[in-house]
């Protein structure tokens, strides 16, 4: 599994989850079928390839590279020019 899609699963897939157990805890059939569409949902975007991308836009986002070493900063701007 790529690290990209990893944290796809995660930055995607851990709040939707969290959010269907706070809002359909007490009704056990809505949080099974919630489940169960969130997981179809999911399976479609690694499918497709789109979670890996909002993985690897989060790692880029927080600063990490690919291989989980911190990404060189930026280049600094030019000065403007007299």
């Amino acid at each position: 599994m790529d690290q990209g899609l990893i944290a796809g699963i995660l930055v995607l897939g851990l709040p939707l989850l969290l959010i269907g157990l706070i809002l359909f805890r007490r009704y056990i059939p809505v949080l099974l079928f919630y489940v169960v569409l969130l997981a179809v949902g999911l399976g479609y975007l690694i499918s497709t390839g789109a979670l890996a991308d909002v993985g690897h836009f989060a790692l880029s986002t927080l600063g990490l590279a690919s291989d989980g070493a911190m990404a060189p900063p930026p280049p600094p701007e030019p000065a403007a020019a007299p």
